[in-house]
């Protein structure tokens, strides 16, 4: 998922004035402490996770946390970022991969390929759960609305909208509104991958994540293959 902007809040009082240079501890203490806010707010929610909570889990001092990230609004934007913008290389290689490769003899094969790569990075990653908290309590809590406003989380869309669109045009499928199948692809293998782990709760092994995959597939390729 692509970044467009970043609206960050301003820093509250313990962020005045410039900030040290980061030192090699200081990274290391600052991973600490975002692996520790994952954590929390995974198990208790975005809503309900407090700095004191984090600070406790991460074995810092309050203030430690403060000195790094200013206040929580900035801790959660870094946090957001941190989880959804690795996804947006890891998804166009899968793209590139495999719908991309219009040569195939195999249009079927390859796009269970696609499903299956796609909802294992969904799914199989550090961040799954993390990510499905984020999009589940963004409509509860205003610091992830402001830090998804700066994800563009229509990128996966546009990118298998783009194929799509050649795919038709080379005569291989019948897609008529290539933006609203990619979206229906996407709630075919994303929507059914999210209800099956629990938004990442559960962790699904590689049957199960290969059968909801071509599940979604099987029904795209009746819906648009020729």
């Amino acid at each position: 998922m692509t970044k467009t902007h970043s609206a960050r809040t301003p820093a509250r009082a313990g962020a005045d004035g410039p900030r040290p240079r980061r030192t090699h501890g200081g990274r290391d203490r600052r991973a600490q402490i975002l692996q520790a806010a994952a954590a929390v707010f995974i198990r208790d929610g975005f809503v309900r996770g407090s700095v004191d909570t984090i600070a406790a889990e991460a074995n810092v001092a309050k203030q430690t946390l403060y000195n790094h990230f200013g206040d929580r609004d900035t801790l959660v934007i870094t946090l957001v970022e941190s989880a959804m913008d690795p996804l947006a290389a890891r998804f166009t290689a899968v793209v590139n991969e495999t719908i991309a490769a219009h040569d195939c003899a195999d249009l079927p094969a390859q796009f269970r390929d696609f499903g299956r790569r796609w909802v294992r990075l969904m799914l199989c990653d550090d961040t799954a759960a993390l990510r499905w908290r984020i999009l589940a309590d963004a409509p509860l809590e205003e610091s992830l609305r402001v830090a998804l406003r700066g994800i563009d989380q229509e990128a996966s869309v546009r990118a298998i909208a783009d194929q799509l669109a050649l795919l038709d045009r080379a005569g291989r499928l019948s897609v008529p509104d290539a933006e609203a199948a990619a979206r229906q692809l996407r709630a075919l293998l994303i929507g059914e991958a999210q209800l099956q782990s629990v938004l990442g709760q559960v962790r699904l092994d590689e049957e199960a994540t290969a059968a909801i995959a071509d599940r979604g597939i099987d029904m795209f390729m009746r819906a648009y293959g020729r």
